[in-house]
């Protein structure tokens, strides 16, 4: 005699044994960087024909009967929805904020050398510079051109010279921007002058030497028209009769801006020097001076300051004419290191200059749930998963990195605690199935006394 009630049973302690596992070991890791909650799902399993589907003799139909064999685990789905992020104030502690993983390079004599991926973003630098995980792995993204573009392709590990220095570099482009006064006056006679507004700036020479940079502008007697000179009292630009310095009253370049009515640049003249577009296009956005040739580097070719004009405006109010750029600096030293939300990293210099080396490398999979897990916070692709789709954050993926944060476990230690205490009932009352059958087994036998 054979009672199925026995192996159902079985299949019961077996099933919620392993449910029981699993919200154990989602209590266990509630602790654990990025760990996404586990659950273990069930299945019925196939039942025992006791009635098949026919017809009566009177031609009603007859429903089929089967009587289940059991249960059994049908999958143990992972959930990867986004966890708290929790602020630590380690720039290189980083969070995905949405979809996602950071890729890391495969790990040294593993079996497999498919790339790993991660949501722990509990990262360091080591001592060349690399950035690694918690484990040794290189985290690997793209490295950035001088245009702040990744350079997508092949990916490299991540990393960044501790003893960088920052290179001087000569100012050959100045903005001038802001408010010339529509209520100024012109010169009241032939031997004064108008209302006038000076404006100067730092700028640089190839050795990365500060120097002044001065514009005076001032208000003519034709409507909507203002005079400006450039001038240099340092002695380090050139005029066009090659006169160094603009110390004397004509500076070493002078012309007239004319306003719009609607209060833009119209037109800019140049009476010295060169004109300056930075764009090259047809129009004149302002004035181009040569700089002094001792001023730049031995064996390069000469330089000029381009100073822009075309931002500046004119409407009734103050005069808050200034300059609002320019793209030279000093030499500096690495200062810091951080990360953009575009998970660029940027280098700091004491010169004020900043530096995007590389961008992170965020993966992503068609089904996160298909990934092999590989324990210390890594998954694997496998065919289920789907191919590995690369991206940078805030472009191809709906995705931010944020520094200084590490993303939480998404396991709510209630709702596990319920659930402990559901498989434990669940598990007791398949054992009661176990002693039942065997009491009813043992009824049995004791028929032939």
């Amino acid at each position: 005699m054979s009672l199925e009630s026995l192996s159902i049973g079985v299949s019961g302690l077996r099933s919620h044994q392993t449910r029981l596992d699993t919200v154990s070991n989602n209590i266990a890791n509630s602790s654990t960087t990025a760990f996404k909650r586990q659950r273990a799902a069930f299945s019925e399993e196939l039942g025992q024909a006791i009635l098949g589907v026919g017809r009566t003799a009177g031609g009603s139909a007859i429903n089929p009967s089967k009587v289940g064999r059991g249960v059994s685990v049908a999958s143990i789905d992972r959930n990867f929805s986004q966890g708290s992020l929790n602020d630590t104030g380690i720039k290189t502690d980083l969070a995905l904020n949405g979809d996602g993983f950071f890729v890391a390079s495969p790990k040294s004599g593993a079996a497999s050398d498919q790339r790993r991926l991660t949501r722990a973003g509990n990262f360091t630098f080591n001592q060349n510079g690399e950035l690694v995980t918690a484990n040794g792995l290189n985290v690997q993204g793209w490295e950035v051109g001088e245009d702040g573009t990744a350079n997508t392709g092949e990916l490299k590990n991540v990393q960044f010279d501790p003893n960088a220095q920052s290179a001087a570099k000569a100012t050959t482009e100045a903005q001038v921007g802001g408010n010339l006064s529509a209520d100024a006056k012109g010169p009241p006679n032939p031997t004064s002058k108008g209302d006038i507004s000076e404006i100067s700036s730092v700028i640089y020479d190839d050795q990365g030497k500060a120097h002044n940079v001065v514009i005076e502008f001032e208000k003519t007697n034709t409507e909507d028209t203002w005079d400006y000179t450039v001038k240099d009292p340092d002695g380090v630009l050139v005029d066009e009769n090659d006169t160094v310095g603009g110390t004397d009253e004509d500076g070493v370049a002078n012309g007239t801006i004319e306003f719009k009515d609607n209060g833009s640049v119209g037109s800019i003249d140049v009476n010295e020097a060169g004109n300056f577009n930075p764009d090259g296009g047809p129009n004149n956005d302002g004035v181009s001076i040569a700089w002094r040739d001792d001023a730049v580097q031995e064996g390069k070719s000469s330089k000029s300051l381009g100073i822009s004009l075309r931002d500046i405006t004119q409407f009734s109010g103050s005069t808050t004419s200034k300059f609002q750029s320019q793209n030279g600096n000093s030499s500096g030293e690495l200062s810091g290191v951080q990360f953009t939300p575009e998970g660029k990293l940027q280098l700091n210099y004491t010169n004020g200059v900043q530096e995007e080396e590389y961008q992170l490398a965020i993966g992503d999979v068609n089904n996160p749930n298909g990934l092999e897990q590989q324990g210390e916070n890594f998954f694997t692709t496998t065919g289920a998963s789907g191919d590995l789709q690369l991206g940078q954050a805030g472009r191809d993926l709906q995705t931010s990195v944020v520094s200084g944060a590490l993303e939480s476990s998404n396991v709510d230690l209630a709702k596990e605690f319920s659930d402990l205490i559901r498989a434990q009932r669940s598990y007791q009352a398949s054992s009661q199935i176990i002693t039942t059958a065997d009491e009813v087994l043992n009824q049995t036998v004791q028929l032939k006394r």
